[in-house]
């Protein structure tokens, strides 16, 4: 049906060819930051250059002189700088130690020699509001897990949350065992707050996918009240037989990251959302969308995130 679509679309729009001349974009390099505060103890600040279109890319992408600041509060946070990978953190970035509090504020300058200096700042949000976690086959659906999660949603703020389900699959071969993990997709079709596509999206071929399986939304439809999420997932039982001398076990096991964003976090990735669904975009039929910023002379993004984290949970029977 898509195909016959496409069809008749590329019919009823006919291509166009532009010519843009290069030499004369605004070509200013400028600085890009990528930092996410979160509830560990590690907050990475990573900086690049952005490349112009008209210019070759520097051979030193080296950033290790450059002037950063970052304020809590409005007091100072010492920054440090990491040359070489290690197991938590990313080769040559800066990072600062430190857990945030909800509500503390944190404001980041970095500067570059010739280069514009960039602002941007976020606010740490509170926990998630989590009241229960139940994951149960679904009724009329023995293939189907629902994992339902109860929340109680703070009437006098706006606010904006995320989840996203990790599988452990488990497998023992006499005495062998191997352990794998899966992020897992979720079907939408009982969920209204994250399943918003209509059937006008259907026929435009849009599509409804969340980036990296980081399912979000926000309270606009649920202001204030308690509410259950209900996703469906595939499901599979656990299991365990023998032939002869020969023991084959499969097991499963879930754990769920539940997320409260800041409002910076949130949008960017709506946007990677946007775009990332934009199929008529990839065929030239729509614009293209701009990704989201808030730093100020620069590109990039700072938005704060608060984990909670369950233990691995056993498969439902």
């Amino acid at each position: 049906m898509k195909k016959i679509i496409y069809l008749l679309l590329t019919v009823a729009f006919p291509s166009c060819n532009y010519h843009f001349e290069l030499d004369g974009v605004d070509a200013t390099e400028k600085l890009v930051l990528y930092c996410f505060p979160s509830n560990s103890d590690t907050t990475v600040i990573q900086l690049s250059r952005s490349v112009p279109v008209n210019k070759k890319e520097p051979s030193d992408k080296n950033m290790r002189n450059a002037d950063i600041h970052l304020t809590v509060n409005e007091e100072e946070q010492a920054i440090y700088w990491n040359e070489d990978p290690t197991s938590t953190l990313p080769a040559q970035c800066y990072y600062t130690l430190r857990k945030w509090k909800p509500d503390d504020c944190l404001q980041l300058q970095a500067n570059v020699k010739d280069m514009p200096v960039i602002t941007a700042k976020t606010t740490m949000p509170g926990n998630f509001p989590l009241e229960e976690i139940r994951m149960i086959p679904k009724k009329g659906s023995k293939n189907t897990l629902q994992v339902l999660i109860t929340f109680n949603d703070d009437s006098a703020t706006k606010d904006h949350y995320g989840i996203r389900l990790v599988k452990k699959r488990i497998t023992r071969s006499d005495d062998e065992e191997n352990v794998s993990f899966h992020s897992v997709e979720f079907d939408l079709k009982d969920e209204p707050l994250l399943n918003n596509l209509s059937d006008l999206d259907e026929i435009f071929m849009s599509s409804n996918h969340f980036f990296q399986d980081l399912y979000i939304w926000d309270d606009t439809e649920i202001q204030g009240r308690k509410y259950t999420l209900r996703l469906n997932t595939d499901y599979q039982e656990d299991f365990e037989v023998n032939w002869d001398n020969y023991n084959f076990s499969l097991s499963l096991q879930y754990k769920i990251y539940l997320y409260r964003l800041s409002p910076e976090f949130y949008n960017y990735f709506k946007t990677l959302n946007t775009i990332n669904n934009n199929d008529l975009g990839n065929h030239g039929f729509s614009p293209t969308f701009l990704h989201y910023t808030n730093v100020s002379g620069g590109i990039g993004v700072m938005g704060g995130c608060r984990i909670t984290e369950t233990e691995w949970l056993k498969n439902a029977h």
